[in-house]
């Protein structure tokens, strides 16, 4: 019989909405502690007048090391006009993009670890970023 070669989901999808609205590291995605956790979805939106640079940071469970900066647009999936961002479809990602054989990108991440994200300086007053992460564990 031919290896399955695509993730087989057990138990529960994990999935979180982050509000962002500061400069605090925060986490997006909790990978499981045990096993290994594959990242299908991350999605962000915002209310900010202003572009903002945001930075995704991978945390190994002691430390957090950036991954990349993406720029975020003004309004991003605010209105019909800007959409939200794709951080998994997005050039400043791609070195850490897996893809799978029906062509979706996908995060893999080790037993213990998770997403974290920071915005790289402050929203404007009273706006905020929110991050959209869906996976699970196979």
């Amino acid at each position: 019989m031919a290896a399955n070669k695509e993730p087989i989901y057990i138990g529960n999808i994990l999935g979180k909405i982050t509000e962002l609205s500061d400069t605090t590291e925060t986490d997006i995605f909790l990978g499981d502690a045990s096993e290994s956790t594959r990242v299908d979805a991350l999605v962000v939106t915002t209310d900010d007048t202003s572009a903002k640079d945001l930075v995704i940071l991978f945390h190994d469970g002691t430390v957090s090391k950036k991954a990349t900066t993406v720029s975020i647009p003004l309004t991003s999936g605010m209105t019909n006009a800007i959409a939200p961002v794709n951080l998994l479809g997005h050039a400043q990602m791609a070195a850490h993009v897996c893809l799978d054989s029906a062509g979706n990108k996908y995060l893999n991440l080790p037993p213990g670890w998770k997403l974290r994200a920071v915005e790289a300086a402050a929203p404007t007053s009273g706006k905020k970023m929110w991050v959209f992460a869906r996976g699970g564990k196979y």
